[in-house]
């Protein structure tokens, strides 16, 4: 893996690096936290030249039986945060790319892995997942939350690129309390979710 291009932005750069899998050419970087650096990000990446995408991380998760390191696929987001309403017309949810999303389940079926195929909700705030907002999404049928997937699935729409959003079960906001769950330190897990949307890259 040898690094083949930097992004810079005020605080930090981040370094792309080009491998192969399955005999071809993939790229991996690390992303922003949150909607509007997440989609800045897509953007320049674009620009660049990229135009199939397989997002990978964590996300916290609406149901207690979610166990730490379960696959979720999402299918769709509510988009609670305001980068995705600058590229697509408002409404409720935005759905995933049906393509790509056919070709992860492909992999997820071939390679024997378990998943689970549901709606996220994607938020711009850090603190205010409130036990009346979490059983509204509830409600509506996400099963994680997270602060990106709405922006990514707009900004691929809007500039008419492949994506696809793998997730993990990370953090427990089900009940009253926050659970950290230890899930930001689960290397073996994110490494293999890594090695999982490469594969599934290789071959969109």
């Amino acid at each position: 893996m040898k690094e083949v291009a930097c992004l810079h932005c005020e605080t930090l750069d981040l370094p792309i690096y080009e491998t192969y899998v399955q005999g071809k050419k993939v790229h991996i970087t690390l992303g922003y936290l949150g909607a509007a650096g997440s989609a800045g990000f897509l953007e320049e990446l674009i620009a660049y030249g990229f135009q199939k995408f397989i997002v990978c991380g964590g996300a916290g998760v609406l149901k207690k039986d979610i166990a730490v390191g379960h696959v979720i696929v999402p299918v769709s987001s509510v988009r609670d945060e305001g980068v995705s309403y600058h590229y697509i017309k408002p409404s409720r949810e935005i759905e995933c790319n049906l393509e790509v999303l056919k070709i992860i389940e492909d992999d997820f079926n071939i390679h024997n892995i378990r998943y689970l195929k549901a709606k996220t909700w994607t938020t711009d705030s850090f603190y205010r997942e409130t036990k009346e907002k979490v059983e509204l999404r509830k409600a509506e049928g996400c099963v994680t939350v997270e602060m990106e997937a709405a922006a990514f699935m707009a900004v691929s729409q809007f500039r008419n690129v492949k994506l696809g959003i793998i997730l993990y079960g990370g953090d427990d906001l089900s009940g009253v309390e926050w659970d950290s769950r230890s899930w930001n330190s689960r290397s073996e897990i994110r490494m293999n979710l890594v090695q999982i949307s490469m594969r599934i890259c290789s071959s969109l």
